[in-house]
C-alpha cells in the first residue's frame, strides 16, 4: 500500500532499486514491507529539452543508508527513531512509536509529521 501511494504521490516518477531480501532488518514493520519490495525508492523526472530521465532524490533510503543516517543522527542530535528520508534541505525524517517526525538541525527540534508511513505519503 505504501509503494502505491508514493508511486500516485510522485505521478509515478520513481526508480525502484533491487528488493533487500534479507530477513534481519532493524527497521519498523511498516518500512520492511517496503525495503522488501525495493530497498530504497528514487524520485525521477523528465527532462523537458532532452527526454531523458534523472534522478532527483531519495523518497526512501535504502536500509545501508537508512543505517548510516539514523546512527550519525542518534550521534550528534540524540534523535530516538529510524531515519529513512530527508525534505532535500538537510532535515530527516524519522519514524518514532510509528509516528513520522521531522528533525530540524538547526532549532535542534522535531515535529511530528504524520501518524503513519501511509499518512506520511498522503500528503
Amino acid at each position: 500500500m505504501i509503494i502505491e501511494l508514493i508511486r500516485k504521490s510522485y505521478d509515478g516518477n520513481i526508480e525502484f532499486q533491487k528488493p533487500n531480501e534479507s530477513y534481519d532488518l532493524s527497521v519498523p514493520d511498516m518500512l520492511k514491507s517496503v525495503l522488501a519490495k525495493s530497498d530504497g525508492i528514487l524520485e525521477t523526472m523528465l527532462v523537458p529539452k532532452t527526454g531523458k530521465r534523472i534522478t532527483i532524490g531519495w523518497i526512501i533510503y535504502p536500509y545501508e543508508m537508512i543505517q548510516k543516517e539514523t546512527a550519525f543522527f542518534k550521534e550528534e542530535y540524540g534523535i530516538d527513531g529510524i531515519v529513512f528520508s530527508d525534505d532535500g534541505a538537510g532535515n530527516p525524517y524519522y519514524i518514532h512509536d510509528n509516528k513520522i517526525f521531522q528533525f530540524n538541525p538547526i532549532d535542534n527540534e522535531s515535529e511530528l509529521i504524520a501518524g503513519s508511513l501511509e499518512e506520511f505519503y498522503k500528503k
